[in-house]
């Protein structure tokens, strides 16, 4: 009977043992990104992207979604363009695409550049502008591919537009970056990346 006893006891131990590694083991292997905001409070401070992966991401897409009053709109801010809609001469800085290695950060641009983007879109697509201080709030979405990973992944995080002394101030909505993770949400990932092609 103890013998019994302790041969199930041990068989539990080693049980939950293997459950931990396993669970550490998919932890480890799980992409995360992370979106913040750095160097400043304004429509100039900066929006950086860090990937806290193990391994390399490839970050094939950047989508903005922007909430005025009665109005939302969303679009991809992966190419980035001058004041004048132009790409800047040098390839290398004229998209946000491309590898991000482990431990590595990204600057992707200013929140009004970010902004400012996504309201050039809109104003070529519907012919109807709308001011940039009108923005009330925006989500920055950033989507890659993961090493073996056979979905896309993804992270966002949303920011609101606040006014502080007539000027505005950009402020996270929450302290941590949502991770796109579940697969249903991941295979809408695949149709958000055909607007950017």
């Amino acid at each position: 009977m103890i013998t019994a006893l302790t041969g199930l006891g041990t068989l539990m131990v080693w049980v939950i043992y293997l459950q931990v590694f396993i669970s550490s083991y998919r932890r480890q292997l799980r992409a995360t990104l992370l979106i913040t905001r750095g160097a400043g409070q304004g429509l100039e401070a900066r929006c950086f992207l860090s990937n806290m992966s193990s391994e390399s991401i490839y970050v094939q897409s950047v989508l903005v979604a922007l909430w005025a009053p009665e109005k939302s709109m969303a679009f991809p801010v992966t190419d980035i363009l001058g004041l004048d809609n132009e790409a800047p001469a040098d390839p290398w800085k004229r998209t946000r695409q491309g590898p991000l290695g482990s431990g590595e950060t990204r600057d992707i641009g200013s929140f009004g550049n970010l902004i400012e983007q996504g309201l050039r879109a809109l104003q070529t697509d519907s012919r109807e502008g709308i001011a940039p201080m009108a923005i009330q709030r925006l989500t920055i979405e950033v989507v890659g591919l993961y090493g073996s990973e056979d979905l896309p992944v993804g992270a966002r995080r949303r920011f609101l537009v606040l006014e502080e002394n007539g000027r505005p101030r950009i402020q996270a909505k929450g302290i941590q970056t949502q991770q796109i993770r579940g697969r249903r949400e991941r295979k809408k990932l695949e149709s958000r990346l055909a607007r950017d092609r």
